[in-house]
């Protein structure tokens, strides 16, 4: 009789192992997955601003006139004639956004705008 309760027990400990364990794979399963949405959604675009006065013709698709510091969109309004931000999708670079598009065109892709210097 007594090796038939341990034999049980044994059997009952086994199968709450065996429960709890396929329930850890299973969490342990949705929190990688789930790091790994996290992480492609991080990814994300990049801002880039307009730090200079310059305004001749050319000067807005001239990326060393732009930083991703966001400090340089202080002062950003909805109109004006200078570009304020660029949105650079992932795997894109600003030259790549910016080509050589004239002032103009660059205005129209622009987010927001700074007023004349």
């Amino acid at each position: 009789m007594n090796l038939l309760i341990q034999k049980t027990t044994k059997m009952k400990n086994l199968k709450f192992i065996k429960t709890n364990m396929m329930l850890a794979a299973a969490i342990l399963t949705a929190g990688v997955t789930m790091s790994f949405k996290m992480a492609e959604s991080k990814a994300a675009d990049t801002a880039y601003y307009y730090n200079s006065e310059d305004m001749s013709e050319g000067a807005f698709h001239n990326v060393s006139n732009w930083t991703t510091s966001s400090s340089a969109g202080i002062g950003c309004v909805t109109s004006g004639f200078r570009p304020c931000r660029v949105n650079v999708p992932e795997n894109s670079t600003l030259g790549d956004v910016l080509g050589s598009k004239d002032n103009e065109e660059v205005l129209n892709i622009s987010v927001n705008r700074k007023s004349a210097p």
